[in-house]
């Protein structure tokens, strides 16, 4: 049974475990938030990625073209030799065209080289823009996962710390009280001691005690709240 000699030790109990679930949330979010920045320094290297490969597959598509255009000049080549060895003029004049369609595509490829040229400058030009900002943020980052970590070990030493308070409270408190109080604890979901507030309002639920039970507390005892259960003191 819980009486009134024992109310301090339990509300000094009560408020080290709060403490404890407070660091204990605390730290999850921590690790939410470390985990949220990880994703971000993932995203930011993806996408640094993204760049080169974009510009790789330019340098291919340019040197394809390079290639096209070689292989377009030696058709002209090849097709202006053997206007020198032809004999009919009909096969001339399909030589004629046969040259005619590959300076075509080596003008046509000229330009096309150009455009791919001059895409690629500004792709790069815009990497080494977006690399400076990617750089940026990723030092940013990894300057907030260090605080992040930081605030962590230090969460875990006082988190330590706490429960190591805790397990000696506990064994100083009679062990049919703290069965009673953790019962509470577990049924209530929260403080199972609380002070009086506002002429006889339940620290609890905020609820008004009725006359017969503030006039308890005003004696100095310790009353059940009846809209919520918890234990209820004016002052300890």
């Amino acid at each position: 049974m819980i009486e009134k000699r024992h109310i301090p030790m339990l509300l000094n109990l009560q408020e080290k475990e709060m403490d404890t679930e407070r660091l204990e949330k605390s730290l999850i979010k921590l690790k939410e938030e470390e985990e949220l920045l990880r994703r971000e320094l993932l995203y930011l290297e993806q996408e640094e990625a993204d760049l080169l490969i974009n510009i790789r597959r330019m340098d291919e598509g340019i040197e394809s073209i390079r290639e096209e255009i070689i292989r377009c000049k030696d058709g002209i080549k090849r097709a202006e030799n053997r206007l020198n060895l032809v004999k009919k003029a009909e096969e001339y004049k399909a030589l004629l065209r046969e040259k005619a369609k590959y300076e075509d595509c080596v003008i046509k490829l000229t330009e096309k080289l150009k455009d791919m040229e001059t895409e690629k400058e500004d792709a790069q030009a815009k990497y080494q823009e977006t690399i400076k900002e990617i750089k940026r943020k990723y030092r940013e980052i990894r300057d907030n996962i260090e605080d992040i970590n930081i605030q962590a070990d230090k969460t875990v030493r006082k988190l330590y710390e706490l429960k190591e308070q805790v397990s000696e409270l506990r064994n100083t408190i009679p062990s049919d009280v703290l069965l009673e109080y953790d019962s509470l604890k577990s049924e209530l979901g929260g403080e199972v001691i609380v002070r009086a507030i506002n002429f006889g309002v339940c620290g609890g639920c905020f609820v008004k005690l009725p006359a017969a039970l503030y006039s308890k507390l005003m004696m100095g005892e310790i009353v059940r709240c009846p809209n919520c259960g918890r234990f209820v003191c004016y002052e300890v």
